[in-house]
C-alpha cells in the first residue's frame, strides 16, 4: 500500500511539472499572441465580436420577454436565483436555439406554447390582454378629472354663502330703508 501512495504522488508531481504540460500550453499562448498580432486577425476578432454581441442582444431581448417559471416573480433575464430549477435551463435553450439561428419570436412562441401565457413578461396587445394596457390610463384620467372638480368646488363660493342682492328682492330695500328711519 506504501508503494501504490508514492507511485500516485510520483504521478501527481510528473503532472505539476513544467516540463509535462506548460510547455504545451505555452507554446499555445505564444501561438495565440502571434496569431493575434497579423493584420488580418485583428478584423476575425472584431467580426466574431460583433456576431456575439448580435447574439447577447437578441438573448438579452428573448429573456427580458419571459417570466421565471421558479415563482420569484422576475424577469427571466433578472432572475438571481443560483441554480435556478427554471432558469437555467430555460436559459440554456434560448442560447442554443439563438446559435442554431432561431429568431426571437418564435423563441418567445415556443414558450408561450409549452408554458402559456404565464410567460410573458408583459400582456399581448389582443383581445382581452388589451385592458390591461388602458385601464391604468383611464383610471388615471379619470381621477384627474375628479381632483380638478373637487377643486373647483372648494374654490369656487357656495350660493348660499353669497349676501343677497338687494335688487333681486324689493322688500329687502323697503325694510332696510325702515330700519334706517327707525334708528
Amino acid at each position: 500500500m506504501l508503494e501504490t501512495h508514492r507511485d500516485s504522488e510520483l504521478r501527481l508531481l510528473a503532472r505539476r511539472s513544467p516540463s509535462g504540460g506548460g510547455r504545451k500550453r505555452t507554446a499555445r499562448l505564444c501561438l495565440i499572441a502571434i496569431l493575434s498580432l497579423l493584420p488580418g486577425a485583428g478584423m476575425v476578432s472584431t467580426m466574431l465580436a460583433q456576431g456575439e454581441r448580435d447574439i447577447s442582444k437578441e438573448y438579452k431581448e428573448t429573456c427580458d420577454r419571459l417570466m421565471c417559471q421558479c415563482g420569484c416573480n422576475e424577469q427571466l433575464s433578472v432572475c438571481a436565483m443560483q441554480n435556478c430549477s427554471s432558469a437555467t435551463p430555460m436559459r440554456a435553450e434560448i442560447r442554443e436555439r439563438l446559435l442554431k439561428g432561431d429568431s426571437v419570436e418564435a423563441i418567445v412562441q415556443s414558450f408561450v406554447a409549452r408554458y402559456g401565457p404565464k410567460v410573458l413578461s408583459a400582456p399581448t396587445m389582443k383581445g382581452f390582454d388589451i385592458t390591461a394596457w388602458i385601464m391604468p390610463f383611464l383610471i388615471l384620467c379619470l381621477g384627474t378629472v375628479v381632483v380638478v372638480w373637487i377643486v373647483a368646488r372648494m374654490v369656487r363660493p357656495l350660493a348660499a354663502d353669497a349676501p343677497p342682492s338687494a335688487a333681486l328682492d324689493p322688500r329687502i330695500e323697503r325694510e332696510l330703508k325702515d330700519f334706517e328711519e327707525e334708528s
